[in-house]
């Protein structure tokens, strides 16, 4: 495939259109020089699909083109966005939301509360994943939504056009935090297709694209209080550390984020820094063991490939992409109880005490344990990095391991098919910060697809209260809920996973989200507070 450097002809285009469109937009401010930045996303191109399963670098391209009914600020406080007012009944059970009557797409077509109802309703009984469910689980009706059927009679009305109401069947007192996850009440023209037809409510609009290699955005109508920083922003994905590299000497990138596994590995050109920033809720590296796919479905095959690992090891592969990790669950006071490395005599020993325990006759002989696995990771991410070492070390113990790298949407559905691989290894983050939003996401629903970006496979009714998704109890223990993962060795948490960035230091570092990483937007001037009650 050619690289940027030689497609002089296609950045010129790009450049001249992204200046026409500056020219005649009314946005920008005279006493301000024009601005422009160039952000290589160094993995493949995610598709378009608000309502897909989370993932970080569609969401940081979404919140550039659209915002949502409230919004989540970089201090972690939930605020209005592009509602101008919020009315709460006394029991908490009807919610309001009005909208401004001068709300806008950034083509200039009328938003309406219509466009916040189908934004609402487009996640829910998705074949691959509940998420959205789960999110909106106390509106009346939307426990009753199955996947693959037609929706039930919900709680969420259209009164007229300006306003937005919904009717809790119980009360939430995270709802609001909720309604603030990207794409959940975030309105868009057209919600399924390409980039291209993102058409959103600002503060960025597309005016050229380049297939699966880039996208321009420019400054559009400020939106939910915030407007953009540039004037042009122009945004080109492209996989591995070697492309990256060649990107960062030609001078054809400002700002690199997500980091291409490897690029790390040698220092970066002269002219070139690398920032961390913690992620709120945290990124972790998981290595997920599948309960429902043979033959990781038995509990003596999880507990030897567990005790075939050696933690340290994979920690010493991510380099400085991670961090150590000793407790896992927000909350917890002990340190999770990683599966110790066992020598081949230990191994034997367990083996030879496990088959006796189970067997009345005497004497049986030790069958060797050797198990044939698929393992699946996203080249793009911190997996590729894991996988190597992975491999050896479950090979060394006499299993035999398969590697499958995949990229983009065929990485995103393989993590959440009920078919697929035995191994994977995810970064998962919790749509909200606390305990149960990252339980959610490893215990299996009782029905239906997996809530988030990955498929465990875990079914157990002993989190049901929490992960009922009301916020009205004080949940469960989070040693216990440890305790418990670290019995079933479905999923081991392998390091926690900053925010991580390289900036062209002229250029300067960008903003960075707590919970959506870097992003080149602002608080609007002069926005006024939307009323509440």
């Amino acid at each position: 495939m050619p690289t940027l450097a030689r497609k002089p002809s296609v950045s010129a285009v790009l450049a001249v259109l992204a200046v026409l469109a500056l020219s005649s937009s009314c946005e920008r401010r005279a006493s301000e020089p024009a601005s422009s930045l160039i952000w290589y996303a160094g993995r493949s191109r995610p598709a378009f699909d608000p309502d897909g399963p989370p993932d970080a670098l569609r969401f940081a391209l979404e919140r550039h083109l659209s915002r949502g009914l409230v919004e989540r600020d970089s201090s972690g406080r939930i605020r209005a966005g592009i509602a101008s007012a919020i009315e709460c009944s006394s029991d908490s059970l009807t919610w309001t939301f009005r909208l401004p009557a001068a709300l806008r797409y950034t083509d200039r077509s009328k938003v309406t509360s219509r466009d916040l109802r189908d934004a609402l309703l487009a996640g829910l009984g998705r074949d691959d994943h509940a998420t959205r469910s789960w999110l909106l689980g106390a509106v009346r009706g939307v426990s009753q939504v199955r996947a693959g059927r037609s929706l039930p009679s919900l709680g969420i009305e259209t009164p007229d056009e300006r306003t937005l109401v919904l009717r809790l069947a119980v009360r939430d007192r995270r709802l609001l935090e909720k309604l603030a996850v990207p794409g959940v009440a975030t309105p868009w023209k057209r919600r399924k297709g390409e980039w291209a037809d993102a058409v959103g409510v600002g503060p960025y609009r597309i005016v050229a694209h380049d297939g699966e290699r880039s996208l321009t955005l420019v400054r559009a109508a400020s939106a939910a209080g915030v407007e953009a920083s540039l004037d042009t922003l122009h945004v080109r994905f492209g996989s591995g550390s070697a492309r990256a590299r060649s990107i960062l000497r030609q001078g054809l990138a400002d700002v690199t984020w997500p980091v291409p596994p490897g690029l790390l590995d040698q220092p970066l050109p002269k002219g070139w820094s690398v920032e961390r920033r913690a992620a709120d809720p945290p990124r972790r590296l998981l290595l997920v063991l599948r309960a429902d796919v043979p033959p990781t479905t038995k509990a003596l095959v999880r507990q030897s490939l567990a005790h075939s690992l050696n933690r340290e090891e994979l920690l010493g592969a991510l380099g400085s992409r991670g961090e150590p990790l000793r407790r896992w669950l927000p909350g917890a006071r002990d340190d999770y109880d990683w599966p110790r490395l066992e020598t081949a005599a230990e191994r034997a020993d367990r083996r030879a005490a496990q088959l006796a325990s189970r067997s009345p006759r005497a004497g049986q002989p030790v069958r060797p344990e050797s198990h044939h696995l698929t393992a699946a990771f996203d080249a793009d991410l911190a997996g590729a990095l894991v996988m190597p070492a992975l491999q050896r070390q479950w090979e060394q113990a006499g299993h035999y391991v398969d590697i499958r790298p995949l990229r983009g949407p065929a990485a995103a559905s393989q993590a959440l098919r009920a078919a697929a691989a035995q191994v994977h290894l995810v970064e998962s983050q919790a749509l909200l910060p606390g305990l149960e939003p990252e339980l959610v996401q490893l215990v299996m629903p009782l029905r239906g697809p997996a809530v988030g970006a990955f498929r465990t496979g875990w079914r157990t009714r002993e989190f049901d209260r929490a992960l009922a998704s009301l916020g009205t109890s004080s949940g469960p223990d989070p040693d216990q809920v440890q305790a418990a993962l670290a019995a079933d060795r479905i999923v081991l948490p392998i390091a926690g996973l900053p925010w991580q960035y390289a900036f062209r230091e002229p250029a300067g570092p960008p903003s960075v989200h707590p919970a959506y990483g870097p992003h080149w937007t602002r608080p609007a001037r002069g926005a006024s507070a939307p009323r509440s009650r």
